[in-house]
């Protein structure tokens, strides 16, 4: 099965996931799948995948989702909601990425040897994209927030605020992954392919996420 095929059921998984959590759940659920989604796009950043010759982190699926949920906060509860939204996102990578640096330096045993050191290696040197992650997602939340609603109050039209904002923030997402994961380490060059990939899945899964958000203004909450 080809990387393209794989990512968009990643696409349907994670939208379906978080359609059904806030059937179930509403706003809790929202804030589950948020926590999920950080852990995620925090551990899966560290793979590199080739998408049409171009090279691309892994991960940017529940990150892109992730803006999904705060606009949904936003067009049902206002500009306050999803600062709680932000709040769990720093707690949440903050906790997870205290833990995953602790498990990497608990020395192994020697049944399954081999395994304890490839868990390792996938931490050693990868800080740096860790660090790159959390910059990225709470900055771009933090400005997707304000951007998204002040369109909604200039326009209280969904397609407009979430296309917008798609397009100017995870542009800005890009660029400050890219820059804080790569210079130094990839030509110049190289950088910018990898900025144009991952913002073009961006805008793809961005403009889809228009559909989501439409879908709960018509879904019937249990309480």
């Amino acid at each position: 099965m080809s990387q393209t095929y794989l990512l968009i059921i990643e696409v349907i998984l994670c939208f379906s996931t978080l359609l059904l959590l806030y059937k179930i759940y509403h706003k809790t659920g929202i804030y589950a799948y948020c926590i999920i989604s950080i852990i995620l796009t925090s551990i899966m950043s560290l793979k590199t995948i080739t998408l049409y010759d171009y090279d691309m982190n892994l991960g940017i699926i529940p990150f892109i989702t992730l803006f999904t949920a705060s606009n949904i906060l936003i067009q049902k509860n206002g500009p306050e909601e999803p600062k709680a939204l932000l709040l769990i996102t720093t707690i949440s990578s903050l906790i997870g990425y205290v833990i995953l640096l602790l498990i990497n330096y608990i020395t192994p045993s020697n049944i399954n040897l081999f395994m304890s050191a490839s868990y390792d290696n996938i931490f050693d040197g990868s800080i740096r994209f860790l660090f790159a992650n959390f910059v990225t997602t709470l900055y771009s939340l933090l400005l997707n927030m304000k951007l998204y609603y002040a369109l909604k109050k200039i326009k209280n039209n969904i397609l407009i605020s979430n296309l917008f904002s798609t397009i100017i923030i995870h542009f800005i997402a890009s660029i400050i992954f890219c820059l804080i994961a790569y210079v130094f380490t990839k030509d110049p060059i190289d950088i910018i392919k990898i900025i144009m990939i991952r913002y073009l899945v961006s805008l793809c899964v961005g403009v889809l996420s228009t559909i989501v958000i439409y879908i709960t203004k018509f879904v019937k909450i249990d309480e």
